[in-house]
């Protein structure tokens, strides 16, 4: 019986039932969620997915300096500040996100590279006029630059284009990660 019993549970840890938490868990756990990590813009009937590599926002210590952030991509780049009443803080509290109104900026971002915002479609870049963006949702439980941490909502870009300006509205996922 004693034999059975350890054959079981030798069998039963080769298996992986007692391997949840490991360094491969989490990298299964990344690369499921890699796979929402982009755009979806609609524009006169089709739809452009454009890849994001991550949301950076770059945490204040002074409660009246505002929060930065970058999402980031290939083709992708869009800055902004957080309003004063929202703030993820050092306790990385992304949940604090949810439901608000982020405004989008045709530039900044990091004040040591500030940057511009801009999208590319169909192998055009486009400046970003304005924008917004909410985060409606939150999923994963690991925080940082290798963890799987993402939120999710909904996004609106003004662009620039030679022929005007033109609102596209859509859906985001992308890895959110604090510096700071």
């Amino acid at each position: 019986m004693r034999v059975c019993l350890a054959f079981t549970l030798v069998s039963l840890l080769l298996m992986g039932c007692g391997r949840k938490g490991t360094a491969e868990d989490a990298e299964l756990d990344r690369e499921s969620a890699r796979a929402s990590w982009k755009i979806d813009l609609e524009e006169n009937g089709s739809t452009h997915e454009i890849p994001l590599e991550r949301f950076d926002i770059y945490l204040t210590e002074d409660a009246n300096d505002p929060e930065i952030f970058e999402f980031h991509g290939a083709g992708v780049t869009l800055v902004g500040r957080f309003p004063s009443n929202v703030r993820v803080d050092y306790s990385e509290t992304l949940e604090n996100l949810i439901g608000k109104q982020i405004q989008i900026e045709a530039q900044g971002g990091d004040p040591g590279e500030p940057k511009l915002s801009k999208i590319t479609l169909d192998g055009v870049a486009a400046p970003v006029a304005t924008g917004t963006f909410t985060v409606e949702s939150l999923s994963g439980k690991i925080q940082g630059s290798d963890g799987d941490r993402t939120v999710h909502g909904r996004i609106e870009l003004h662009l620039r284009r030679g022929d005007g300006e033109h609102i596209l509205r859509g859906s985001f996922g992308a890895h959110a990660v604090t510096w700071g």
